[in-house]
């Protein structure tokens, strides 16, 4: 009875975290997406409440053993590191030629 509840728990969990995921997803769209400055805010708002609930969630199915992570090799965090700052960099031109 116990292992039946524990299932259900973590699909229970489980299913709350993909749906924090998808309203992150639809809230950043707005956001992207939106032009007035003061929906634009809320909407930020929103969004960091989201992921503070998301990371919350997480941190609960990481620690019962429901959603295990293990760690990037060092060469693949390197390389996402490197594709990260050329990434910056580009931005930074581009901002530059647009003024």
């Amino acid at each position: 009875m116990a292992q039946q509840q524990q299932s259900q728990d973590m699909e229970l969990v489980g299913t709350l975290l993909y749906q924090l995921k998808m309203e992150a997803t639809s809230l950043c769209t707005a956001i992207l997406e939106g032009a007035n400055p003061n929906v634009r805010t809320q909407l930020s708002q929103l969004l960091q409440q989201s992921l503070q609930n998301q990371k919350t969630v997480f941190d609960l199915m990481n620690q019962k053993g429901w959603y295990k992570v293990e760690p990037a090799p060092q060469e693949q965090y390197n390389r996402i590191q490197q594709n990260m700052a050329t990434m910056q960099q580009q931005a930074q031109q581009g901002q530059m030629q647009m003024q």
